[in-house]
């Protein structure tokens, strides 16, 4: 073997260069594969090392073919593969973001109960005297005690948490957490600002968009990506849509003079949002009717919903049923939904003009809550009435003391909203001032004006209504200026109102 290796080198044998390894100049033999010149002895090394390396490629090859053999048979990749160690480092900083992200979110919900806990014993203290002052004088009934429940739980609540996800995202989602108190519970422990901004109207009477008549109620749509109103604009015979931030309205529903045209409207007293059907419920006062207009178009097709009926206030439950009140047969009236073609149900008042439990006088505005409940401002009676769904007697809630301006009195209210546990916040018209009845009290507190009938932005002119959006702002239907005001929560101070 070795002569026939020397035989093959000696072809190409050079007896005058150097030794490409040991640099000798000696005879020397080429390496067919580097084309470098070798002794003997490093022409043999060479080859050793040529031969070892080619048996690490070889082992190299078997190792490998067992292991894709191995594959094929487990169906796994092994752990150091390079494209699993890739994932398993962005699974490891993933886990990392998502860890943070959330002691974040847990240190802020933490922080928010925190800041919450001193309102929160506050108010318990003021419940358990509420709670003894009951119990001393044995005065509570199922009724009473329904609403300590609830007042109670609200208590036990003071804020709603919301945990939302990002669903844009295709992967991981984006989580945000919302912390919002109860709407109900804060108007129970809330005050104004007594200074309030013009969001509409303001510049004296006329039917300009930048102008208003005599407005009498509006609707706040909070379901739009821009919060506005409908107003309707008593004077201008017409509905106002007004943008919140914006300084002029746009007409929607009539505009066209004074007028029973199907396109026309007569003295308009109140506005509903039909969210269902996508339309306007107008009060068309003084064409004696309730008619509908489509949204957003206003020159859509148009009807008539209640005829014959001297309507003011209207408003629609949960189901879709509507309630109107009837001031001429001083009685509030229910048509159910799919019913409005028919002479209606009473369910408060109904006999006869008078101050009974069992009549009204003049019935303006109502509200009505979950129960059904009806709550009338019984207009012409200076008083708020309540009606429970199905009884044939109402309760007083608010004023009955005759006209004045007492806290225990109320002149011609109107426009009136109840929250969950029986406030009754109520437009004191001809007192310009918005009050609050709490349950069971015999006096309500003025919640904002009071200061005399003038146009300041601490006073009002015979307000017609009022309306609080979801962060608790009150707005108020300056009717004699022409004007409609919001008053800003007060986040300084606070207070607390009991049953008694």
């Amino acid at each position: 073997m070795t002569v026939l290796f020397f035989f093959r080198q000696r072809k190409t044998s050079n007896l005058s260069t150097r030794c490409f390894t040991c640099q000798e100049k000696t005879t020397t033999y080429s390496c067919p594969g580097c084309e470098n010149y070798f002794c003997v002895d490093d022409l043999i090394k060479h080859r050793e090392e040529l031969k070892s390396q080619f048996h690490q490629i070889e082992q190299q090859t078997n190792e490998y073919v067992k292991t894709l053999n191995d594959q094929q048979k487990t169906k796994t990749i092994p752990n150091n593969h390079p494209a699993i160690i890739q994932i398993n480092l962005w699974e490891q900083k993933s886990i990392e973001k998502i860890k943070q992200t959330a002691e974040q979110q847990r240190q802020f919900v933490q922080q928010s109960i925190h800041e919450c806990l001193p309102q929160i014993q506050t108010q318990f203290n003021h419940f358990t005297q509420q709670i003894q002052q009951i119990n001393k004088k044995k005065d509570f009934n199922e009724k009473v005690l329904q609403k300590l429940q609830i007042r109670l739980k609200q208590i036990q609540q003071p804020m709603n948490i919301e945990i939302k996800q990002d669903s844009s995202s295709t992967f991981i989602q984006k989580l945000s957490i919302q912390i919002s108190h109860s709407q109900h519970q804060l108007k129970s422990n809330l005050k104004w600002k007594q200074y309030a901004q013009t969001i509409a109207g303001g510049n004296r009477e006329g039917d300009k968009l930048t102008q208003l008549f005599l407005p009498h109620a509006i609707y706040v749509d909070h379901h739009q990506q821009q919060q506005h109103m409908y107003i309707a604009d008593y004077g201008n015979n017409r509905i106002v849509k007004w943008k919140l931030g914006e300084n002029e309205g746009q007409i929607v529903a009539g505009g066209n003079g004074r007028g029973s045209r199907i396109d026309q409207l007569n003295s308009p007293l109140d506005v509903i949002v039909d969210e269902k059907k996508k339309s306007l419920i107008i009060c068309d006062h003084g064409n004696r009717r309730v008619v509908r207009w489509p949204l957003p178009n206003p020159n859509g097709e148009k009807e008539i919903l209640i005829e014959n009926i001297w309507c003011y206030g209207l408003m629609m439950n949960q189901n879709g049923d509507l309630f109107v009140c009837d001031w001429e047969n001083h009685a509030v009236k229910r048509w159910k939904r799919g019913e409005l073609g028919k002479e209606g149900t009473i369910v408060a008042g109904g006999n006869g003009r008078g101050n009974k439990l069992n009549q009204l006088n003049g019935p303006t505005y109502i509200f009505i809550d979950r129960e059904e409940t009806i709550y009338v401002s019984d207009t012409q009676n200076d008083r708020v009435m309540k009606w429970l769904k199905g009884v044939r007697e109402g309760i007083i809630v608010a004023g009955g003391q005759g006209q004045g301006n007492s806290l225990n009195q109320l002149f011609r209210p109107q426009g009136l909203v109840v929250n969950e546990i029986g406030d009754i916040y109520v437009t004191d018209h001809f007192n310009q001032r918005i009050m609050c009845w709490s349950l069971g009290s015999k006096e309500g507190r003025v919640v904002v004006g009071g200061n005399g009938c003038g146009n300041g932005s601490n006073q009002l002119n015979n307000p017609s209504n009022l309306l609080f959006d979801v962060e608790n702002n009150l707005y108020v239907i300056d009717y004699g200026n022409h004007r409609i005001q919001r008053f800003n929560v007060d986040t300084v101070k606070t207070s607390e109102l009991f049953i008694e």
